[in-house]
């Protein structure tokens, strides 16, 4: 193994390569020229085609008058936000009850570090009796 500054050349004697295609290959692309008549063809491939978006399918024409369209947009809208601002409330309602259990865990937290704070001054000054106030 040859060294340069301390280290080997070789790393390791396994192969850089994958079995997957590179991207353009798997998106479809151009192809060589034809052998027919020189010209380069685009096409999609298989793949592609087959696992491309399936949330989306051609759906039937409707009423394409730009109200319709307005309407239907309008309509979506207007769930979308209505859901979004009820998800916004249960946030903030979550959020209120998350602050309110941390200011209750820092006063119980601080109350219990009073008392042993006064528990071990007790002790060293021979007092056996704590009263509680």
């Amino acid at each position: 193994m040859d060294c340069v500054n301390g280290k080997t050349k070789e790393v390791g004697r396994r192969r850089n390569y994958s079995r997957t295609q590179p991207e353009s290959k798997r998106m479809g692309g151009v192809e060589e020229e034809s052998q027919r008549n020189g010209t380069k063809q685009i096409k999609v491939s298989r793949e592609d085609s087959d696992r491309g978006n399936t949330d989306w399918k051609l759906a039937p024409v409707r009423d394409t008058t730009a109200g319709k369209i307005l309407e239907r947009l309008e309509i979506l809208e207007k769930r979308h936000l209505e859901y979004v601002h009820s998800h916004q409330a249960r946030l903030k309602a979550r959020l209120g009850e998350s602050e309110e259990a941390e200011n209750e865990f820092k006063e119980e937290s601080n109350q219990i570090k009073t008392d042993i704070f006064h528990l071990v001054a007790h002790e060293n000054s021979g007092d056996d009796v704590i009263q509680v106030k």
